[in-house]
């Protein structure tokens, strides 16, 4: 009986070992035809999928220039928009007939097209599932033709960049990983820009951001939170899963760059993290490592329950921070959170503001502004660098709208 058990235990720890592909779960995603739509102009049917159209539509995803004359053809297709042609080549008969027996795949397939099978679901560009119906007799189902580009898009590192999601059992660690990288940067020509337009009081501050950091998440369903504190980001995406909620992740290092007082006392000791420099007489700036935080709900009701959730355990304010207080918050609560939408979730919990950003040469500076203040600030950018500024709105949430305004502490 020891035997038998252990020698089931072994199938079982290879089988993990080995993988079993993409689940059916991990393949489908409701958002995946806004993404589409949204990043590559790519707009599918609601019901089914022409050939010829998810011909072109793939193409549009990959450098490689391929041919769908029929249904069995698109895995062939999906192997050689991954760039796994090469590879799918290397499966012999007797190898191919084994991982789709692995994979559980029942259909009769023509001979030549089972190596590209075989090789899209080991390389988990489609579960067992979907395989099945594309061999069967249907048409290319609009939801089907939607999820295969998107595994596609994953695939070639043109969608979504992140480190994870909120529920992932490993995310602690996966944050841990990402914050051992991070440290100041410079590029020097948006520094000086920046810099310039704090001095001549066009702005209070910048961040400083480079383009490949960028989470590529939806606009309609992304909040961006910002912060500097590692343990604070721990503990803020343990609390959302606790709370039942999941969004995937995406921490966006930056150099946040602000004028220091002397008020606020000596010019400390420069470290990998934090620096003041004298950017001209008795005029000082302050660099310092931050990140924004992007979480990509998956339920719109969590999005909106991120203001409530921020307010009452990541917000300090007179109340929970008098002696008599018993009220719990996250390490590392501010004042004035800063978190914001691109669109304007809630008219009760967001105002408006204004992002006026300079891109160049992979990187780009992000001053803030208020609709009153965004002439001057976009003239005196524009003038300094002879770039043209790139205005985005932000609704950025109330403690920090009143911080920008100067109306309030709390």
């Amino acid at each position: 009986m020891k035997k038998i058990t252990m020698f089931v235990s072994i199938l079982c720890l290879a089988t993990l070992l080995f993988g079993a592909g993409i689940s059916e779960g991990q393949f489908t995603d409701q958002s995946n035809p806004e993404y589409l739509e949204h990043y590559f102009q790519i707009i599918l049917p609601n019901d089914s999928v022409e050939i010829a159209s998810f011909e072109k539509a793939l193409n549009q995803l990959s450098e490689a220039v391929i041919e769908i004359k029929e249904q069995n053809d698109i895995f062939k297709a999906l192997v050689a928009t991954a760039d796994l042609t090469e590879l799918a080549l290397t499966y012999s008969t007797e190898k191919a007939s084994s991982r789709l027996a692995f994979h559980g795949i029942k259909s009769e397939i023509p001979q030549d097209t089972k190596p590209y099978l075989a090789c899209a679901l080991d390389a988990s560009l489609l579960p067992p599932s979907v395989a099945e119906e594309i061999l069967g007799t249907s048409p290319l189902a609009s939801s089907t033709a939607s999820n295969l580009l998107m595994s596609i898009a994953n695939a070639n590192g043109v969608s979504r960049n992140y480190i994870g999601s909120v529920q992932d059992r490993d995310i602690l660690m996966r944050i841990s990983n990402a914050f051992d990288s991070y440290t100041l940067f410079s590029d020097n020509n948006l520094d000086a820009i920046g810099a310039e337009a704090v001095q001549r009081k066009a702005s209070t501050g910048y961040n400083l951001k480079k383009d490949v950091d960028d989470a590529q998440f939806l606009p309609s369903r992304t909040i961006q939170y910002g912060h500097s504190d590692e343990t604070h980001l721990k503990q803020l995406v343990v609390l959302l899963a606790s709370e039942g909620m999941n969004a995937k992740l995406q921490i966006e290092p930056k150099v946040s760059i602000y004028e220091y007082l002397l008020d606020w006392g000596p010019v400390p000791e420069p470290s990998p993290y934090y620096m003041v420099l004298e950017n001209s007489k008795d005029f000082y700036l302050a660099y310092a490592v931050e990140y924004d935080a992007k979480f990509e709900f998956e339920k719109e009701e969590d999005l909106l329950r991120f203001d409530q959730i921020i307010n009452t355990y990541a917000k300090k304010n007179d109340g929970n921070q008098a002696k008599d207080s018993n009220v719990a918050l996250l390490k590392g609560s501010w004042w004035q959170p800063l978190y914001s939408t691109t669109f304007n979730a809630d008219t009760e919990a967001y105002q408006e503001i204004l992002d006026c950003i300079l891109m160049e040469e992979g990187y780009s500076i992000h001053p803030f502004s208020l609709l009153e203040n965004k002439i001057n600030l976009i003239t005196t950018l524009e003038n300094l660098s002879g770039l043209e500024v790139q205005e985005k709105t932000l609704y950025v949430n109330n403690a920090f709208y009143r911080y920008l305004t100067g109306s309030d502490y709390q």
